[in-house]
Order: structure tokens, then sequence, then C-alpha cells
């Protein structure tokens, strides 16, 4: 009895042994004998332009990471805005110890990342590696900082042109108003310094169908917005004075109106907060509004039109682009003297904003 009582309990202690064999074999520590070591080729890369959007903008260099064997490793190159501490990052991941990045997909990664079009943002970057899908990251590199600013990529929307008395009549040189939904109606700002005489032309010529003024205008005596009905055989259009007016189209409907309009920032990053917004002041020469103000840092920002709320702009994907009524815009990681922009000028669907550091 005693003896396999013995045998048993040997069988028993071979396999227990065995057993922790495997545990261990599966729980097995990889060596961390060296982390990869990140470069960029440049770190201030200035205003990227669209005219170079196929060439190489960046290429970030890294050594291999050392697992103590021949690993076959996958690397992760990680940017985020600087000071966000990767909470949500841009992802790229390659089986490689290098990725370039062309002009325009670094844009794109800027604007996705909340960098608004011609505002200078800094991004952080780092590299990680695995050896596992099952696994967290084993290794990851120091953190390389690049600067650049991105450009707005216009979108070529159908559009309606402006020609008129104030620019000399000539719609391949006018202002162009535009429908993102392409469903006949059209949006944008002008800027009238004569406000007697325009029409609306659907190509930039005289080729096609001109639209004018049918009957009379009516006035709204609370915002002075003026509508009336058009015809492709009407006149001249007239405004009542000088402005920026926003112009609204509905091809189908053979309306339009024209609300003039002054521009302000306003929100918790902004001197007045939420109460007293910082009036802009309008570029005749870039066609845009704009005001140095002191920002706070970690706060929002909203622009809008005539001391109301009636017409408002903010940032519903954070890329840049404004959107009527959109999301409050996310104001600068750090505090200081910044040039903000707001940019009307190219039509609906590409209206843009920008806050530069002074």
């Amino acid at each position: 009895m005693k003896t396999w009582f013995t045998k048993i309990l040997g069988i028993g202690a071979v396999a227990l042994a065995l057993t922790a064999c495997e545990k261990d074999e599966d729980r097995a520590v990889i060596s961390s004998n060296g982390g990869p070591t990140l470069t960029a080729s440049s770190t201030a890369l200035g205003a990227l332009s669209a005219d170079n959007a196929a060439k190489e903008a960046v290429v970030f260099n890294w050594t291999n990471a050392d697992y103590g064997y021949p690993a076959a490793v996958t690397y992760t190159l990680q940017l985020d805005v600087k000071g966000n501490n990767f909470k949500s990052p841009s992802e790229f991941t390659t089986t490689a110890t290098k990725r370039a990045f062309t002009v325009a997909e670094l844009n794109s990664t800027l604007l996705a990342l909340g960098i608004a079009p011609g505002s200078s943002g800094q991004l952080d970057a780092r590299v990680l590696s695995n050896v596992s899908s099952n696994t967290t990251y084993a290794q990851q590199s120091g953190v390389t900082s690049v600067t650049a600013m991105p450009y707005l990529s216009i979108i070529a929307y159908p559009s309606l042109y402006v020609p008129g008395n104030y620019q000399g009549w000539a719609p391949d040189k006018a202002p162009k108003i535009a429908s993102p939904a392409n469903n006949g109606t059209y949006e944008g700002y002008v800027n009238f310094t004569d406000p007697n005489g325009f029409k609306f032309t659907s190509a930039p010529n005289w080729d096609n169908t001109n639209y004018g003024i049918s009957g009379t205008t009516t006035t709204d005596p609370a915002t002075k917005e003026v509508s009336g009905k058009l015809s492709t055989a009407g006149g001249d259009i007239s405004l009542p004075a000088t402005g920026y007016y926003r112009l609204v189209v509905n091809v189908p409907n053979l309306t339009w109106t024209a609300t003039p309009t002054t521009w302000a920032a306003i929100g918790s990053a902004t001197p007045g907060g939420w109460d007293n917004q910082t009036p802009l002041t309008y570029n005749t020469t870039t066609g845009t509004w704009s005001a140095t103000m002191n920002l706070s840092a970690g706060g929002e920002i909203k622009f809008r039109a005539n001391n109301a709320w009636d017409i408002n702009y903010g940032d519903n994907k954070a890329d840049g682009v404004l959107d009527a009524g959109g999301d409050n815009i996310k104001g600068p990681t750090a505090a200081g003297s910044y040039l903000v922009t707001l940019d009307l000028s190219q039509g609906a669907g590409n209206y843009s904003y920008s806050l530069r550091r002074n």
C-alpha cells in the first residue's frame, strides 16, 4: 500500500513539475535590452503647401528594438499634439524602421489632430515596439518633436460667381458662393465696396446661365437682411449700402438673400470669455477678419456675426474647417498673444480659421 502511495505521489510530482514548466514557458519574460532610438529628418517644417502635396515632407527613422534574439518586431509610430501625452494619437504601424510622410499625409494628420490651417502646430512623436499581438508594447523610444503649419485643402464644390460693379464685372475674377450639398442652395461672403449692381453667374464667364433681380426687394428692419427673387433674364441687383454680406441663393426657388455682417471671436479662451466678444477687423487685401488677442490655455472659441448667435461658426471635426453652429473650437494649449483669423473667402464648405502665436 505504501509502495503504491509512493508511486502515485511521484507521478503527481512529475506532472506538477511538467505543468509548472509549461506555465513558466507561457509566462517567459522577453528581454528588453534596448528600445528603439527615434529621429526625424527635419524638426522645423514651416508652412506646408498644397503645391508640394506629393513631395516628401518628413521621414521618421528609428533603430531596431533589441529583444535579446532575432525577433519579428512590429513598430507603431504615434503622433500627437505636444503636451497631450499621447492620449489620442494618430498611429502608423509597420515592420520597417522608418515611416515617410508626404506633404499631403502630414497635412491631413495635423488637421485630424486639431491643428487649424495657417496655425503653427507642434507634434510629439514616439515609436512603440512589440513582438506579439497578445502582449502590451514592450519597448518605446524617447519623444521627438516636429513643428509644421498645415494648409486648408480647398474642395471645389458646385459654385456660383458674383461679378459686379464693385470688381469690374469680371466673372473669372469674381468671388464664389458654394453648395457643399450640391442641392441648389449656395452660400458665401462678399465684400461690396460698391453696392450698386451685381449678378450671379453659373460659370466664370457670361456664356452660361446667369441670374439677376426679378421684382422688388424686401429688407428686414431687425437684421437688415435684403431678400428678393431671381430670374435668368433679370436685371442688376443692388444693396442699400457697402459692407461684408452673407449671400444665400436658392436656385430651384429662384430666391436670394444678402445679410450685412461684422465679426467677432467669443469664448472662454478669449479675453472677454463667453459674455463679451472680441471684435475682428476686416483686411481688404487678404479678405480675412482678424485680431491680436491674449488667449488663455485650455479654453474654447467660436466666431459669430453681428453680436448675436443667429450666424455663428464652430468646428465639428477639429479639422480647421468651420461649420455653421458647430462645436466649440479648442483654444491653444499654451496661453499667450495670438493672431486670430477668420477666413470666409472660399465659399461654404471651405470656411476656415487660424490661431497663430505672436
